[in-house]
């Protein structure tokens, strides 16, 4: 085993171990709310991501085993197996085989297990028989429709580590709590920027510039702490991309750009998910055969591209296909089919691409190992807002797809803007989401048949809303012309949002609110300014798609 496999199948373990601990959390939720459709479909993806992934590295048993699981799931979902005490009793041995297999093949990347009795009693659930007893794990025994990689009597000797730099192992909790103090330095600091004028010694005035300029370096390496390469997920997207244009028969070329871009570690290890999804789907959905490709005139060989790279502060993923392209009227057939739209809707291009990520969506009409199960795209979604991202869809009908997803560098410091409405309510944006700040004059503001204000902008025209009114704040009392227009986008969709003042830029420490202020949508934390005062993070995103 070389050291890239190594690589590939500890960043495996590693991620399938926190999915199997989530996997029995769900499943003890499940025993006491059966109805609660949430937690079945996370235990469903988790199994999904569990099979795609062991696949992707090599170890097929685990992939195979998932595999029957995956279809026991599917039938729990669909209601066809009812839930109750043995059915959550087997579904519970099967992650408890998965979590003792997970935990061996840690200390040594060649020890696979199989659980023939597991699997036949999880075969017999799919049948609709509920098996009773329990059973052990047994070593390298053949199973019925499960492929088995037999243990060794003795473990390989280890392949050399390839020589790197020095360094030590330090828990991520300490790494948090550093940049924790480290941005409660940043607000102090920032504090003594702004009231420096009110000190007369030019020896504290200059002691000040140089501590914020000590502070700085501090907050930039600190930060850097949680930054890591994206090279392992590019590794593991190529062998993904191998592995499934074998099963498919299909000839496909991996590109990779920009594979030494860093990012958060938490968003490197949530992006994964979302990327594995993207790159099957496009194997299978968006990649023509062989044959098809030959006849419209394009290459055999299909190809995918994985691209990284730094945009202002944020992180932009694309993966990109030379496909067939989204076709318009096949999603929207099965939309109507589906009874997610009417069949009169009137929809623009850009809102029914936007429709894969509906969960349960699929134009698949056959079930296999890599799609036709609903499963997928809207996991991309979920996960890519859950990290404060947006994900754009770009397609052309026989030319290819691009999915380009922008991700925050760090979930810990972001550059806001800081707004100002009803004489003195502080609100911060984050900058990554504006993309220009705008004096309307009063013929740039219309209203359309007793609807919301537009803004008219250099010919073109964009949904006009009012943070106080979207905030569920008092209206205030100033005209448009005498307030500041701040135009972003979601999606391909533009916008203009209406505030009092933009009083300035800082440099925004993140710190994360109560239950009860996370069910509230808009709102993504909160932050200390410069004078000692709280504001909340508004999140742009989820306000206009709130309206």
């Amino acid at each position: 085993m070389d050291a890239f496999e190594i690589e590939l199948k500890t960043f495996f373990l590693q991620e399938a171990q926190q999915l199997v601990a989530e996997a029995e959390q769900y499943l003890l939720q499940l025993e006491n709310n059966s109805h609660d459709e949430s937690v079945i479909d996370a235990i469903f993806r988790i199994a999904h991501n569990i099979k795609g992934s062991s696949r992707g590295v090599g170890l097929t048993a685990i992939g195979d085993f998932t595999h029957v699981l995956e279809s026991a799931l599917l039938k729990v979902k669909q209601k066809e197996i009812p839930i109750n005490a043995a059915t959550v009793g087997l579904l519970l041995e099967c992650n408890d085989f998965l979590k003792t297999s997970v935990e061996t093949l840690i200390a040594n990347h060649s020890d696979e297990r199989t659980n023939p009795d597991l699997l036949s009693r999880l075969e017999a659930l799919l049948r609709g028989e509920i098996p009773g007893g329990t059973a052990a794990v047994e070593e390298a025994a053949p199973a019925p429709h499960l492929h088995v990689v037999p243990s060794t009597s003795t473990p390989p000797p280890p392949t050399a580590a390839p020589k790197t730099d020095e360094n030590i192992r330090v828990g991520l909790k300490r790494v948090d709590e550093l940049i924790n103090d480290v941005g409660e330095l940043v607000i102090l600091q920032t504090v003594l920027m702004q009231q420096r004028h009110l000190i007369q010694s030019p020896l504290l005035q200059n002691t000040i510039m140089q501590l914020n300029k000590i502070t700085k370096n501090i907050q930039d390496k600190s930060t850097s702490l949680r930054m890591v390469s994206m090279k392992s997920t590019f590794q593991k997207m190529q062998r993904i991309v191998r592995d499934t244009s074998s099963a498919l028969s299909k000839e496909i070329n991996f590109i990779g750009i920009g594979e030494d871009s860093e990012i958060d570690k938490t968003v490197a290890d949530q992006i994964n998910d979302p990327l594995v999804h993207i790159i099957r789907n496009a194997c299978d959905h968006a990649l023509e055969t062989p044959e098809a490709r030959v006849a419209a005139g394009k290459p055999k060989a299909g190809m995918i591209q994985l691209a990284a790279y730094h945009k202002g502060g944020s992180m932009v993923i694309e993966v990109r296909d030379d496909g067939k392209g989204l076709n318009v009227e096949v999603i929207r057939r099965k939309a109507i089919e589906k009874g997610l739209i009417k069949e009169d809707s009137t929809m623009s291009d850009g809102e029914i691409h936007r429709l894969i990520f509906h969960p349960g969506f699929s134009t698949k009409t056959e079930i296999t190992d890599l799609s036709g199960r609903g499963v997928g795209l809207d996991v991309v979604k979920t996960n890519v807002e859950r990290l404060k991202g947006q994900i754009e869809i770009e397609t052309s009908v026989g030319i290819g797809t691009t999915f380009r997803i922008v991700l925050p560098l760090t979930l810990a410091i972001i550059d806001g803007m800081v707004l100002r409405i009803n004489g003195d309510e502080r609100y911060v944006l984050p900058s990554n989401q504006v993309v220009e700040v705008v004096q309307p004059e009063s013929a740039d503001v219309e209203c359309i048949a007793d609807r919301d204000d537009v803004l008219k902008l250099r010919g073109e025209t964009l949904p006009l809303f009012k943070l106080d009114a979207v905030l569920g704040r008092s209206k205030s009392k100033r005209p448009a012309t005498s307030s500041v227009a701040i135009i972003g986008h979601t999606g391909t969709m533009r916008f203009a949002l209406l505030t009092d003042e933009v009083i300035g830029k800082q440099q925004i420490v993140i710190k994360q609110l109560g239950q009860d202020m996370a069910r509230v949508r808009g709102i993504s934390g909160g932050a200390i300014l410069g004078d000692g005062r709280a504001a909340l993070i508004l999140d742009l995103n989820e306000i206009v798609q709130a309206r």
